[in-house]
């Protein structure tokens, strides 16, 4: 695996660390608030992960990985580790909450949390991003610049950065399998793939 990225997707530390560590594989996504008239859109489907505290908390995060929640929660550090890097398998969008039951324990949030995206402004749904991650061999430590701040989804890094040698955090076949269980719980009929969704950009 060779290359070189300039773009970050931000999410909560705690779903980076639980990505980096294999115990999901996947995200739930409803956009920034500086993105809700047009809703999340998946801008890149080859990214570096950026973590951020911003709104994180205990409260919001799932009994079974609450005790992870650790570092300056909500407040901006000078600088940041990007030691993750993933590429979106597929785009699944969730219009029934009932299907969001099923995944439940499955990744970082707890239900409650769930519901309030979900419903965000009367505009329900929830995008799931199903990832292939990657850990660098080396991580990057970059200054945290103004321009990364805010409720946004998506940065463009100050520079291109090399994901060059990363490796995956499952295997092959452990992979398949909890794609293969996401696809089912989800019930994906019509997931866009990065083709497509290439094509629609």
């Amino acid at each position: 695996m060779t290359g070189q990225c300039q773009y970050a997707l931000k999410e909560w530390s705690v779903t980076i660390d639980s990505l980096f560590a294999g115990r999901q594989t996947f995200l739930l996504r409803k956009g920034g608030i500086h993105e809700q008239r047009d809703g999340f859109k998946v801008e890149h489907w080859d990214f570096f992960l950026f973590p951020s505290h911003l709104h994180q908390h205990p409260r919001a995060l799932h009994p079974s990985f609450g005790f992870d929640l650790d570092g300056p929660n909500g407040s901006k550090t000078p600088t940041v580790v990007l030691n993750t890097f993933a590429r979106v398998q597929e785009l699944i969008p969730i219009s029934n909450v009932e299907v969001l039951r099923g995944l439940d324990g499955l990744h970082t949030l707890n239900w409650a949390t769930v519901l309030e995206r979900f419903s965000y402004r009367n505009r329900p749904g929830l995008n799931l991003l199903l990832l292939r991650v990657y850990r660098l061999p080396l991580p990057h430590e970059i200054q945290n610049l103004e321009r990364y701040d805010g409720c946004v989804s998506w940065v463009e890094l100050e520079r291109s950065l090399s994901f060059t040698d990363a490796e995956p955090v499952l295997d092959s076949g452990v992979f398949e399998d909890q794609i293969q269980n996401i696809r089912r719980l989800a019930g994906s009929t019509s997931p866009v793939t990065p083709k497509q969704g290439q094509e629609h950009n």
